[in-house]
């Protein structure tokens, strides 16, 4: 059976829209699961002149040995979660030539020094590429083509960023929301263009690093950024009124929902909390969370993680993620309300963000169209919208942008 509507266009709640327009250009493996292919990408793409940054490295995948490595032009290959990152020596080289002695490369093999310092690398790799009106004249298009109207930026590079965004008018369909390093070094001005304040307490699946409540397959322990102590001091001391706080695994998601919980006990004013991510929120924490008005910002393409990572997840972790329907039919989030989606960029577009809600791995992570449009879409169509036909039998989805 094939099923058409139009719908609006998407607000993407969660993505990297400095990031990614400054590495448009990039070599991006998201859709590689052949290291030939990835090779003969990466050797014919990139270029001995310049330090190369490569997207979308799924490790489950393939993986490349020193010598391999070496092989190619300068590159820093980005793992596919942007929490692991691997380089060569070709492109150290580079980068101490153009930056001097680079310390953020002697720490980039550091799991856990990544994940406490995310935005510094995020802020290098934008430095590495460079950005400008015509990337983001360029990116914003990509956005459009792909049903994409307005994106939360989660991770402000710098003030920079906020005048060219003014400069070329996309500030009108920017939300930026800034790390407390970054915010710190804001003039007063900048900071009033900042949404809120972003938080990381684990890591990803991509690097073995979101802290899960059992090790991964071989035996890797995922990693809480913060002690609770301290994730409650930041919390409290946070001078805006919104924060959004990266909790992946379920060992990190009950630590920010039992920080709040006993700021609240405590009476401490907190603000109002974003989790991002919550991939294996369990219906315990997910009520806790829903009575403490904690809103939820998941994205549904994260359903296939369960298989993607199927090598690191157990059967039982596999099954836990993304639980939309425990999260709606039992404990009631709305979709559009205290429940939002988003891409997180991996990839963008309704194509694999409708899919991945229709037809996911498991029928607990399944959202129904209604509830995709209430919590992906914009409300209405004044921007334009998108015309959508749903082929039930082959489980695919195709679409037409439809403009103004």
């Amino acid at each position: 059976m094939v099923k058409k509507k139009t719908i609006p266009l998407l607000y993407d709640h969660h993505t990297h829209t400095t990031g990614y327009a400054a590495l448009l250009e990039s070599v991006d493996l998201t859709e590689v699961k052949e290291k030939d292919e990835a090779v003969s990408l990466i050797k014919e793409n990139c270029t001995e002149d310049k330090t190369n940054v490569v997207l979308g490295w799924n490790n489950s995948y393939y993986s490349f040995t020193e010598e391999e490595l070496n092989e190619f032009p300068p590159v820093v290959i980005c793992n596919l979660s942007f929490h692991g990152f691997i380089f060569n020596d070709k492109a150290e080289e580079k980068i101490k030539e153009r930056f001097g002695n680079a310390k953020i490369l002697e720490r980039m093999n550091d799991p856990d020094w990544v994940e406490r310092n995310l935005p510094a690398i995020m802020k290098f790799l934008v430095k590495l590429e460079g950005l400008d009106e015509k990337k983001l004249d360029s990116f914003f298009e990509y956005l459009s083509e792909n049903g994409i109207w307005r994106t939360d930026d989660m991770l402000l590079p710098d003030e920079n960023v906020l005048d060219l965004f003014e400069k070329t008018g996309y500030n009108e369909r920017t939300d930026f929301w800034a790390d407390l390093q970054i915010y710190d070094q804001l003039s007063e001005d900048a900071k009033k263009e900042v949404k809120g304040i972003k938080i990381f307490t684990d890591g990803a699946l991509g690097p073995s690093t979101a802290a899960l409540k059992e090790a991964y397959s071989d035996g890797t322990e995922g990693i809480l950024v913060h002690r609770k102590e301290e994730l409650k001091e930041i919390i409290n001391g946070v001078e805006e009124d919104r924060v959004a706080v990266h909790a992946l695994g379920d060992r990190a998601v009950e630590q920010v929902i039992e920080s709040v919980e006993e700021l609240e006990k405590k009476r401490f004013t907190y603000p109002n909390i974003r989790l991002e991510h919550a991939q294996f929120i369990s219906k315990e924490y997910a009520e806790k969370a829903k009575e403490l008005g904690i809103k939820l910002s998941m994205q549904p393409n994260f359903s296939h993680d369960s298989v993607h990572y199927s090598d690191r997840l157990s059967g039982k972790y596999a099954k836990k993620n993304n639980p939309f329907r425990i999260l709606i039919d039992e404990v009631k989030f709305v979709p559009g309300d205290d429940l939002i989606f988003s891409s997180d960029g991996m990839p963008y577009g309704v194509v694999p963000s409708l899919e991945a809600s229709l037809f996911p791995p498991y029928q607990s992570q399944r959202l129904t169209l209604d509830e995709f449009i209430a919590g992906f879409c914009l409300e209405d169509k004044e921007e334009g919208s998108i015309q959508i036909e749903i082929d039930e039998e082959e489980k695919k989805v195709s679409v037409e942008k439809v403009d103004t």
